[in-house]
Order: structure tokens, then C-alpha cells, then sequence
């Protein structure tokens, strides 16, 4: 018979945190699905692509990023966290590196949800931070 793994609760969103960035430095798909909510309507959103929507899609993503990359150099400087319970986000600054490369630096915010099983990920919403636009920001209109 083949023994079944209780999935990780997460006392925090904090701890959650820590096992999703844990998952992706690592690689660990098993991991990587263990962090996000299993019956909420999830959303992720990855630098330069097209929001998903759908636990199935979104697995699906991260299956594809860390079997190919066997685990990314990640770290998350959080820059603000807000919490109203059942949720809670957190804002801030990825640095992804690559062997030889400038690191890149993503903006993110991670939503967390409070679950009977303990905090997880709902929504995960990363985009490049725009080189050369100054403390002032794009000039212009944006809209």
C-alpha cells in the first residue's frame, strides 16, 4: 500500500512564503503544489506572459519552469505585508540570478489565503522592474 504524505501547514502567510521560494530554488514541483490553495480560484501571473487562471493551469506553469530549470536562484526582499483575515499580501522585489548574468529584478505580489489546512498561496503576480526610469517613474501618459 502506498503511504500517502500530509500535505504542510502553514501556521503564516511568513512560513508559506518561505516554502513557496523554497520550492522554486529547489525545483520542487511536489513542493511547489503543496504551497498553493487547493480550492480556491487561482491566478499567476509570470513576467511577460498572459494571466492564468485555474489551479490546473497554474501547476501546470510551475511543472514546466522548475522541470526545466531544476530549481531557479531566487530571493524576495518583501517590501510591505498586508493582512486581513482570510488574506493576506505581500509586495516586493524578487532578484532572480543566472550563472554570469546581472541578476534580473521582478516586482511582485503574492496573496495568500487562509485555508482549513493552514495559509496558502492564491495568487502569485510577477513583472520586470523597468531599467532606467528613474525614482520619478515612466514620463508620460500611461493610459
Amino acid at each position: 500500500m502506498k503511504a500517502t504524505v500530509e500535505p504542510a501547514k502553514f501556521a503564516t502567510p511568513e512560513e508559506c512564503e518561505a516554502a513557496f521560494y523554497a520550492a522554486f530554488r529547489k525545483g520542487d514541483a511536489a513542493a511547489m503544489e503543496n504551497v498553493w490553495a487547493a480550492d480556491a480560484e487561482l491566478i499567476c501571473v509570470h513576467p511577460a506572459q498572459a494571466p492564468m487562471i485555474g489551479r490546473a493551469e497554474v501547476m501546470q506553469s510551475w511543472r514546466r519552469i522548475l522541470g526545466k530549470s531544476g530549481g531557479v536562484e531566487v530571493g524576495f526582499d518583501c517590501k510591505q505585508r498586508l493582512r486581513g483575515d482570510p488574506l493576506a499580501a505581500h509586495i516586493g522585489i524578487e532578484v532572480i540570478g543566472a550563472p554570469g548574468d546581472e541578476p534580473a529584478l521582478v516586482t511582485v505580489t503574492n496573496v495568500y489565503v487562509l485555508t482549513p489546512g493552514g495559509w496558502k498561496m492564491r495568487s502569485h503576480h510577477a513583472g520586470p522592474i523597468h531599467r532606467g526610469l528613474g525614482s520619478s517613474g515612466p514620463r508620460g501618459t500611461m493610459h
